[in-house]
């Protein structure tokens, strides 16, 4: 079955125009929010929404998951507290969950036009990466704003989203090592690379062309009037015809 997940924390409005968004260009399919929030949950009722609550983090305990790392880089990932962390692992709870494969659709993004193209069974993950090449410390990823991942062949290869091995912060050593330096999409699309041609990624450098992103609209001080402002300046993209919202 196709379908989209959502992770969500704190963002209720953005995750809800992201959804009107996503329905606003024609797709119908279902969607799973796994709600991660501490302070304001996706508590909209929406026709063919699903929501997963992790809210006391009953389903990921990321406490439980971080206190097993006591050299973790606090310098590193204190402007997200861990934020990177805990997305792949709900990204990874999700592949449990949905394991027919889903799009993958960052809740604050808006999408602007069809995106079902991406959902293509041949390839293990379809979706823009970022690359760096080596230019600066971080490894190139599979950025998670919109983003399809087939599961089983996903599961069946080996491949993770979530290893702490590869992750933001969580080792030794700091920014000095290497294994901390895997932002979201990082540990997947080097598992894809390693295990080619078992797995292989069809890549769109253009695919920023179907959506707008608000950027760390979780996280960055949770800037609620900065989230309304955007929200009212791209309102053609989620609002609904009948001018209701």
């Amino acid at each position: 079955m196709k379908q989209i997940a959502i992770v969500h924390y704190n963002t209720p409005e953005l995750t809800e125009a992201c959804i009107l968004s996503i329905r606003k260009v024609g797709c119908d399919w279902p969607v799973t929010v796994m709600d991660n929030s501490d302070e304001r949950p996706f508590a909209k009722r929406m026709k063919g929404v699903k929501v997963l609550n992790n809210r006391k983090q009953q389903l990921v305990n990321f406490d439980q998951e971080l206190i097993l790392y006591p050299e973790k880089c606090w310098d590193m990932a204190k402007m997200s507290n861990y934020g990177s962390v805990k997305h792949m692992m709900s990204v990874q709870y999700l592949w449990g969950v949905l394991t027919d494969g889903f799009i993958l659709v960052e809740s604050d993004v808006l999408i602007t036009k069809p995106f079902d193209f991406l959902w293509d069974e041949q390839y293990a993950a379809c979706g823009k990466v970022q690359w760096f090449r080596g230019r600066n410390k971080e490894h190139d990823r599979l950025l998670p704003w919109l983003c399809y991942m087939n599961v089983p062949l996903l599961t069946k290869h080996g491949a993770k989203y979530y290893d702490p091995l590869r992750s933001w912060a969580l080792q030794p050593g700091g920014m000095a090592n290497a294994a901390n330096w895997y932002d979201t999409g990082a540990c997947l699309l080097e598992d894809i690379i390693n295990t080619k041609p078992a797995l292989t990624a069809r890549l769109y450098p253009d695919l920023d062309k179907c959506y707008i992103h608000y950027c760390g609209g979780s996280w960055r001080g949770n800037d609620m009037k900065s989230q309304a402002e955007w929200l009212t300046k791209y309102e053609k993209y989620w609002s609904k015809p009948n001018g209701k919202k």
